[in-house]
């Protein structure tokens, strides 16, 4: 063999070395690149009407929520109605995500993405399956890059479970907050205005009565000096717009029948809502029951259907309205 010729397959063979080392130490970027503009998870759009489970966890948060009756529930929360809104969004928003460009797939540098091991709590993990449980879609998810690809689209950097690549991908999505956060807060919502009478009762058996003839009426209490408008307007309005701050099923937490506070509130449409408290204690629980009459006996079946299964932590101002006594509604002296 000449010497020219020997010399050249050298050079060759060098320069294949050295693209062989490059692959290597980059993890065959060219590869990766291919996908760009790709959807993160192609097969979940296909499927959003098939699915049955999600989980989605990070650190010692895990929240799984199934499908039942064709509503979002959540399994932590004894299969308390979740945010049907949030979930919805969140898995159109994972099944329209789409790879910008590959980034580091060097697992020392991950956590600069918060896409290391979801279990060290700054990566989320979401794994979707369909009703068969057989899986559709996995994905852990890091850091948000707010408008960071012009025209205002967001991008999050994302990888796959059990490779080390990662990817900078176009959309957004919330996946903030612990499992309470994935329920629907909203208990109840009787406006001020519609509560024609309000019965409060002591842990004693004392009742306080008011009542008003319209909505744009004063509450007048019984055989008592008539109660401050102000705080019993408050009063009026305790179960508007009422969100939970944790809940349980009834069976879990069982509220005494006798020896606590309770409250009644019926409105100018015959619907009747009454509250049972817990005991006095470090946080404020209620049952809620729902009657009804004339035109409010329907509404109050189906109200009663939602909330006879459930206990509800409440916030402490709403728990303290609801444990007032007359003497509390009432204007001090002198003001």
């Amino acid at each position: 063999m000449q010497r020219r010729t020997f010399n050249l397959l050298l050079g060759g063979a060098a320069a294949s070395a050295a693209a062989a080392g490059i692959a290597l130490a980059t993890g065959d970027r060219a590869a990766s690149g291919a996908l760009a503009g790709q959807r993160a998870l192609p097969d979940l759009a296909g499927k959003l009407g098939e699915l049955g489970r999600m989980r989605i966890s990070r650190g010692p948060m895990t929240v799984n929520l199934a499908i039942g009756d064709g509503h979002w529930t959540v399994i932590e929360k004894g299969g308390y109605p979740a945010a049907e809104g949030r979930v919805r969004k969140l898995l159109v928003a994972l099944a329209a995500l789409e790879l910008v460009e590959p980034k580091t797939d060097r697992a020392e540098l991950l956590p600069r993405l918060d896409l290391d091991d979801p279990a060290n709590g700054t990566a989320t993990l979401v794994m979707v399956q369909d009703k068969s449980g057989a899986p559709v879609a996995e994905l852990i998810i890091g850091r948000r890059r707010p408008s960071s690809l012009g025209a205002g689209d967001a991008g999050v950097y994302v990888r796959r479970p059990n490779t080390d690549q990662a990817w900078l991908a176009r959309g957004s999505f919330d996946l903030a907050g612990d499992v309470i956060d994935w329920v629907d807060r909203r208990v109840i919502d009787v406006p001020a205005a519609g509560v024609a009478a309000i019965v409060l009762t002591a842990p004693d058996g004392t009742a306080a009565v008011l009542t008003r003839a319209s909505p744009e009426a004063a509450f007048a209490a019984e055989a008592a000096a008539a109660p401050d408008p102000k705080r019993a307007a408050a009063l009026a309005g305790v179960l508007a717009a009422l969100d939970l701050d944790d809940v349980k099923p009834r069976t879990e937490l069982v509220m005494p029948l006798v020896g606590v506070a309770t409250a009644a509130f019926t409105t100018f449409g015959g619907l009747i809502v009454g509250a049972r408290l817990s005991p006095p204690g470090a946080a404020e629980w209620v049952a809620l029951d729902a009657t009804g009459f004339a035109k409010g006996e329907a509404a109050a079946t189906s109200l009663d259907a939602a909330l006879s299964c459930w206990s509800y932590r409440i916030p402490p101002e709403r728990a303290k309205l609801l444990r007032a006594t007359l003497a509390d509604l009432q204007q001090p002296q002198g003001s």
